[in-house]
């Protein structure tokens, strides 16, 4: 818990502006601000506390049943579901028919725990199967403190999750075009069935797409502003007595996009924290290109490779949300992985990690952009033996050489000696 703290703390301190737009007085007792793109946190509060997520659950089920149905699939409402569901619903009839594609915009929108319910039923014979399904897609985008017990939220104390796992299930259904397409709608309209003659109008309610319900201004700073947000794509409302209410917001301005999450506050209270959340995020943020995909960065040695060196480039480009004033303080962390030859044209070999102070903004693989052999084994004979017919012939030179240097010496001392005997002789 302390080291989840510290890198809390950490992050604040590093991706925070003395001369920008502070964080202060959030009303809602868990939150959290997400680049939309990479999920990385931005600013987080009690994050990883758990929570009750109430109707923010229908996001998991989009996510679920959008894999496994076609848009004009038909859905049959069973015969207990319109009569055993509470809370939000659009009156569904048992033995209605009603495409996919209109349920998905009626969860989504209308929050229907009805449609919910139908969901689970016809994408896997029961709720309970739907529900595993949930939960393992859960586990395998990184919900670690997160358990479904239903498809709509509706209350259950084993039902929970945290600011911090909805922040990314929000960004990996951000991802998905149909889901993105939806959460901007601020209505829809159900055509007539085969039960149902008339239509049905259904309208979102979250209120930062249009400032639509009671009271269209929140109290921000001290100013009353409107509630509709400049920007604001879309996601999730939700509310129960026991979670009170939950929002994920989500919005775009220029190429930044944001995710918040906030739990456990009031209806007001949910939108007048997204909106800080968000303004903290567009003001103290701002996005910088790393590095381009298929760049060289370097070039490096490999052990009995036929060449002498391999040229490494990037696999992606990478761009980040960095704080005000923090470019200059990115350093860059590269790592080569062990090698063993040959290497295939595009294996990856290692990486650049970018860091301010430790903490990773990101990193790109880097690959190899040809095929790298070993030196063949007959190659590297025959190089060893000319190593070794070289080292020979050194020795023999070496001999040879000295052996000329005596002979000149002892021609020396022959000619000395005889210099000297004609002077004793006087001949």
């Amino acid at each position: 818990m302390k080291k989840t703290v510290a890198i809390t703390l950490l992050l604040i301190i590093l991706f925070s502006d003395i001369g920008g737009y502070a964080i202060d007085n959030l009303d809602c007792d868990a939150s959290i601000l997400v680049d939309a793109e990479t999920g990385k946190t931005l600013f987080e509060l009690n994050a990883q506390k758990i929570k009750y997520p109430a109707s923010l659950t229908k996001l998991m089920t989009a996510v679920v049943a959008i894999d496994m149905m076609k848009l004009d699939d038909l859905l049959v409402v069973d015969d207990l579901t319109p009569f055993t569901i509470d809370g939000s619903h659009i009156a569904l009839e048992p033995g209605e028919k009603i495409s996919f594609e209109h349920m998905i915009n009626a969860l989504l929108i209308a929050s229907a725990n009805d449609v919910a319910e139908v969901i689970a039923i016809n994408c896997s014979g029961s709720v309970e199967e739907f529900v595993e399904k949930m939960n393992e897609k859960a586990k395998e985008i990184g919900m670690v403190s997160t358990n479904f017990m239903n498809p709509h939220g509706l209350h259950d104390d084993n039902h929970y999750s945290t600011a911090e796992d909805m922040a990314r299930l929000a960004v990996y259904a951000y991802q998905k075009d149909l889901i993105r397409e939806i959460i901007q709608k601020r209505n829809y309209t159900i055509p007539p069935t085969n039960i149902k003659t008339g239509e049905r109008y259904l309208n979102n309610s979250n209120r930062l797409l249009s400032g639509a319900g009671y009271g269209n201004q929140i109290l921000i700073d001290g100013f009353y502003v409107d509630i509709k947000y400049d920007g604001a794509t879309g996601m999730k409302t939700g509310y129960t007595p026991e979670a009170k209410s939950t929002f994920i917001g989500s919005a775009e301005r220029g190429d930044i996009s944001l995710i918040s999450v906030v739990m456990d506050g009031y209806v007001t209270n949910v939108y007048s924290d997204t909106v800080k959340l968000l303004n903290y995020g567009f003001n103290n943020f701002y996005k910088i290109n790393l590095i381009n995909k298929n760049t060289h960065y370097i070039n490096t040695k490999v052990k009995n490779a036929l060449i002498d060196e391999i040229p490494l480039i990037t696999k992606e480009g990478l761009t980040v949300l960095v704080g005000n004033g923090m470019k200059e303080q990115i350093v860059e962390d590269f790592s080569l992985y062990p090698l063993d030859l040959p290497i295939e044209k595009d294996t990856v070999v290692g990486h650049i990690a970018y860091k301010i102070d430790g903490v990773i903004l990101g990193q790109v693989e880097l690959i190899t952009p040809i095929e790298v052999e070993a030196i063949e084994e007959n190659s590297a004979s025959n190089f060893e033996m000319g190593s070794t017919i070289k080292t020979v012939l050194l020795v023999l030179s070496i001999l040879i050489l000295l052996i000329f240097l005596l002979r000149i010496y002892n021609m020396f001392r022959l000619y000395r000696h005889r210099k000297n005997k004609k002077k004793r002789t006087g001949i």
